[in-house]
């Protein structure tokens, strides 16, 4: 009987082992890793990358047995960055926190990489998009900013951004398009500028996303006034959506780790399995529940995660070219 009873669990243990969406091989590649781990992160301290990488960090360090240090490059819309990380040797030593605006580059030619140079080892957020507006202010609603550029066809109001044709601008002028709108895009490099320009009102609106405005939401500073999804969410219940306003703008900057082609196999495959288990530990999913406050995020792994980054950028360029960014 207890040899029976023994055969039953461990045929039970195989198949949730089976059943699983996230099955790694999770032995460490001999070697690995010989020095402090680098996280390069394509914007300042503070921002939505800064604290996703910080958030994955936590679990990883115990993982990897050494320090992961933090490398903040902002500029040139995340060129330098990626700059820098293609520059470091392909070891799994030095990885980079990836943003769609890696894939607008390349459909616009000012990338001087291609995908494949890429690994795309994980995606682990997908953050809305929001349209923020500083709670004084006379636009409150989508609303208010259709009536005024309807009143007052040669102006623009102004909205600051995250660097200049970048995912946000694409974002912005797909609104304008969609919603009949005029915004005139102001681009930041640095999420600190832009936030000091809308606070002290020299933007009158900011593009950004719902967790990079936090501080200045609780601050009772700013406020979203709407958010590019299908549905409200839970931690904003009072502020419409694109969709339920009848605006088809939903695209959302996702954050992933990704690491540089000729990395060896071991390592990647190992990093995939390190990137799945960190992705369920507490300090990650208190940053989605919590700082994301929403449900939109679901962890891929690198096959899944590439076929995404792929797709989009046939998607980027339908976008791109709808705007007149394209011919």
């Amino acid at each position: 009987m207890k040899k029976f009873y023994l055969i039953c669990l461990c045929a039970f243990l195989v198949l949730v082992f089976l059943s699983s969406d996230l099955v790694f091989a999770m032995e460490k590649p001999e070697g690995y890793p010989k020095r402090p781990i680098e996280f390069v992160i394509r914007s300042g301290p503070g921002s939505g990358a800064g604290m996703f990488a910080q958030a994955f960090a936590k679990d990883m360090k115990k993982a990897l047995g050494v320090p992961i240090k933090f490398s903040y490059k902002p500029g040139a819309g995340g060129q330098i960055a990626v700059a820098y990380f293609l520059d470091q040797p392909a070891d799994g030593h030095t990885l980079l926190v990836s943003s769609p605006t890696m894939v607008v580059n390349t459909v616009l030619g000012r990338a001087k990489y291609k995908l494949d140079d890429i690994i795309w080892l994980a995606l682990g957020a997908h953050d809305i998009e929001a349209i923020h507006t500083r709670v004084d202010s006379k636009f409150q609603t989508l609303k208010d900013i259709q009536d005024y550029c309807k009143k007052n066809p040669k102006i623009a109001l102004t909205i600051a951004g995250a660097g200049a044709l970048s995912f946000d601008q694409m974002w912005v002028e797909l609104l304008n398009k969609r919603a009949n709108i005029r915004l005139k895009f102001v681009p930041f490099e640095k999420s600190s500028m832009r936030r000091a320009s809308f606070q002290a009102g020299h933007t009158d609106l900011q593009s950004d996303e719902l967790i990079d405005m936090e501080g200045l939401y609780k601050a009772g500073i700013s406020k979203p006034l709407v958010i590019g999804y299908h549905k409200r969410v839970s931690k904003y219940p009072d502020v419409q959506t694109t969709v339920e306003l009848g605006v088809d703008v939903t695209i959302g900057r996702w954050r992933g780790i990704v690491s540089k082609k000729g990395t060896p196999a071991p390592i990647v495959k190992y990093l995939e399995g390190i990137l799945a288990e960190a992705f369920k530990s507490e300090p990650v999913q208190k940053y989605l529940v919590e700082d994301l406050g929403h449900e939109r995020t679901k962890f891929m792994g690198r096959d899944k995660y590439t076929k995404l980054v792929k797709g989009q950028r046939a998607i980027f360029r339908e976008m791109l070219k709808e705007i007149g960014f394209l011919r």
